[in-house]
């Protein structure tokens, strides 16, 4: 017998039975790095789309809007329904019982609306953020400067009146009642029409009625109106085509703009436009034609006529713009009127005429 035993379970025996794996329980390190990873996963952070984040925070504004609708229900219910109440009165049994009208159902739907249109806005100002107009920062200097011109916001008149919205634009009186830089006939037209408005209100306010004489004064008004007249199309002609004295203070205005010529200075003579108004004597005139000097240039147009009257002038432009011309061409026409040196000892003994100072590198 005990051969058998143990030939059938002993360890000796020929086929000894599998023992069965007992499960071990997890170590402490196990368990800490298992707790790791987990909090780890939860901190990595998950990208969510816009759509996503909406979706998933109406779902959490619903819950929470359901949770304290079932909360404020239950204390609703709790204050209104007595404390031995059995069960359903029969007049609420009546009210469930009875279909809801038209105008009940459509005060519920827009309550309903206006509810979920306050949950979605109150959602996207969370997670969107709201516009809010940033104020202006006013530097220390600009705070304390003074404002000559009054700002659109600070304007409370508008309110008061719906005149101040609707400015009434009155008519010209001085002049001949025309705005420079606008076409004359467009100006006539309104003009005629505006006149036309008011002769048409008056007889409706004063309960008159339109003439046969009213009405073609009218049409011969607007056709005036709409017709240039001579002086409309004139024209004035150009300054190169007038002559000295028929240039206006505008026509020396426009050449000096076309020139680019300037002055700083009092009683200024007007410039040269050409080389036959300087009068130069007439060798010297001949010898600025066998130059090549078709017409002056901007600098000689200006600083001519100045060294001509023997003023004291600084001239400034460009190289090569013909400076030394400009001021060489009047000292040799003062030059020539001056009586001779040569053989005049007291002449000579005032010393010379003229005298240049130019750089080296200048001759």
């Amino acid at each position: 017998m005990e051969r058998g035993e143990e030939d059938e379970g002993g360890p000796s025996g020929p086929h000894p039975r599998p023992a069965a794996a007992k499960a071990e329980p997890l170590s402490l390190e196990e368990l800490l790095r298992k707790k790791e990873a987990e909090r780890a996963a939860q901190a990595r952070p998950v990208f969510m789309s816009k759509k996503a984040r909406e979706e998933a925070a109406l779902a959490r504004r619903a819950e929470e809007a359901a949770a304290a609708r079932a909360r404020n229900a239950a204390v609703r219910a709790a204050l209104a329904g007595p404390a031995h109440d059995d069960g359903p009165r029969p007049e609420d049994r009546e009210r469930e019982r009875r279909p809801l009208s038209n105008k009940e159902r459509e005060v519920q739907a827009h309550k309903e609306e206006r509810e979920r249109e306050r949950e979605l806005e109150l959602i996207k100002q969370q997670y969107l953020g709201t516009n809010k107009q940033k104020k202006k920062v006013l530097k220390a200097t600009e705070r304390f400067k003074f404002v000559f011109d009054w700002d659109a916001k600070e304007d409370t008149s508008r309110d008061l009146n719906p005149l101040y919205q609707n400015l009434h634009e009155a008519n010209l009186l001085f002049g001949r009642g025309f705005r420079a830089g606008i076409d004359r006939r467009e100006q006539k037209k309104a003009a005629a029409g505006q006149e036309a408005e008011l002769l048409r209100s008056l007889r409706s306010r004063t309960g008159a009625r339109e003439s046969v004489a009213d009405r073609e004064r009218d049409e011969t008004r607007a056709a005036d109106a709409d017709r240039y007249e001579g002086r409309d199309m004139a024209v004035d002609s150009h300054w190169s085509e007038k002559s000295r004295e028929e240039m206006t203070e505008r026509d020396w205005r426009i050449f000096r703009e076309d020139f680019s010529i300037g002055y700083k200075g009092t009683n200024v003579p007007m410039p040269l436009r050409n080389w036959e108004e300087a009068n130069f004597p007439e060798p010297l005139r001949k010898a600025v034609e066998r130059a090549g000097y078709a017409k002056p240039s901007p600098i000689q147009m200006a600083a001519i006529p100045l060294g001509m009257q023997q003023r004291d002038v600084i001239g400034i432009a460009e190289t090569g713009s013909g400076k030394t011309a400009a001021f060489v061409l009047p000292m040799l026409q003062y030059i020539m009127r001056q009586p001779k040196m040569l053989g005049n000892p007291e002449v000579e003994a005032e010393g010379p005429y003229a005298v240049v100072l130019a750089p080296t590198r200048e001759l």
